[in-house]
């Protein structure tokens, strides 16, 4: 059948729409959805890259693209590279580099900065970019399933772009200083632990298929002062565990509690920038009523829940229960709080940036999913 040329090209398209990637000989040409795009700092942004495929190797991959902005009529790129030390215990080695623009402050659940949705679906311009020029280094061991560790090495030097400002404050009343850029080195180490958590594994990538467990994650990171002109000295400490709970007739529920703190005197790009959402596409692991730099903390704690039921209600509705709709609701949290003159003894904050002093944030939300199989609108 995989020779049948019609069942090829079935094959290959169903597989670039998943993973983004058409694969062409040793390379994979992609993704597919980075190719344009467009923000008010860089214009329209084009943008080409690849990596190398599994008909190349199944132990080393190398990536690279490059793309440009019409606006800024600046390039940017990126390189890296990873392979197994072992596939045995899991060990991987990655070394990365790349300058490049992001949107500081999404969640790791986002649409990509350079994704053409992302520009499509907004509800404001996103003009608080950042040029990161960033070199990475890490080393994945898995012990055993379920549980692995990544020492990271990661060096950043990051310039404010669009409306974002980089002001430190000057002695005696005289004007703040204008920085071009802050430069941090960190060593990190990530813990991560899913009890008899099952999975389905590519040639690097791995797909979770979840377990009845809650999933721990540990973040943990040390800031690097005068490490190649690095700045800052830091400390920062995160705590994410998340549950599913099957719960029979009644659905079924999604839970992500996490606690941080990050201790330190640093300016706002480096500390806990509550995660915003300025598109119209629903974010599980963002507040989606809360925009970028919005909110920040160096110590907080928040909890997300969301409940599917199924079909609980609407099955008992004829049409509803045709169209096979079903009902979620949703509520998120987040408590923190800045110890803002220290802060700002670093870096002036923006203006409509805000500390959680006065209380909690939160946000509720009902919805309906499963429309036409792929939707969901909530409100």
């Amino acid at each position: 059948m995989k020779t049948i040329p019609r069942f090829r090209t079935y094959v290959d398209i169903v597989t670039t729409v998943v993973t983004g990637y058409y694969t062409k000989g040793k390379i994979d040409i992609g993704p597919y959805f980075t190719t344009y795009s467009f923000n008010p700092v860089e214009g329209n942004r084009f943008r080409i890259g690849g990596r190398t495929s599994s008909n190349f190797s199944t132990r080393t991959e190398f990536n690279a693209y490059t793309a440009y902005g019409t606006r800024d009529q600046r390039f940017k790129f990126g390189v890296g590279g990873k392979t197994f030390v072992s596939k045995t215990s899991r060990q991987i080695v990655e070394l990365a580099y790349k300058q490049d623009v992001e949107q500081l402050g999404e969640s790791v659940n986002a649409f990509r900065q350079d994704n053409i949705l992302s520009s499509v679906f907004r509800r404001t311009p996103n003009t608080k970019l950042t040029l990161v020029e960033e070199s990475k280094a890490s080393y994945l061991r898995e012990w055993f399933t379920g549980l692995d560790n990544t020492l990271l090495l990661r060096y950043r030097t990051l310039y404010p772009l669009g409306d974002l400002e980089y002001l430190k404050p000057s002695p005696d009343g005289e004007p703040p200083t204008v920085l071009n850029s802050i430069q941090t080195a960190e060593v990190g180490l990530n813990t991560r632990f899913a009890y008899k958590e099952k999975y389905i594994s590519g040639d690097f990538a791995r797909v979770s298929l979840g377990t009845v467990y809650p999933t721990v994650e540990l973040h943990l990171a040390t800031g690097l002062p005068n490490l190649a002109q690095s700045e800052y000295g830091y400390q920062r400490v995160v705590l994410h565990v998340y549950q599913r709970l099957q719960l029979g007739v009644f659905g079924w529920s999604r839970i992500n509690a996490e606690v941080g703190q990050v201790w330190g005197n640093l300016p706002y790009p480096l500390l806990i920038l509550h995660s915003g959402n300025e598109t119209f596409y629903y974010d599980d692991l963002a507040f989606n009523t809360m925009n970028y730099f919005e909110f920040i903390s160096d110590r907080y704690a928040q909890l997300f829940v969301e409940h599917h039921f199924e079909g609980l209600f609407f099955n008992r509705i004829p049409l509803l229960r045709r169209l096979k709709w079903r009902e979620v609701v949703a509520g998120k949290v987040v408590a923190g709080s800045l110890d803002l003159a220290r802060t700002e003894k670093e870096m002036l904050l923006l203006p409509g940036m805000y500390a959680l002093d006065r209380g909690p944030f939160a946000e509720v939300s009902a919805g309906v999913e499963n429309i036409l199989k792929i939707l969901r609108v909530d409100a």
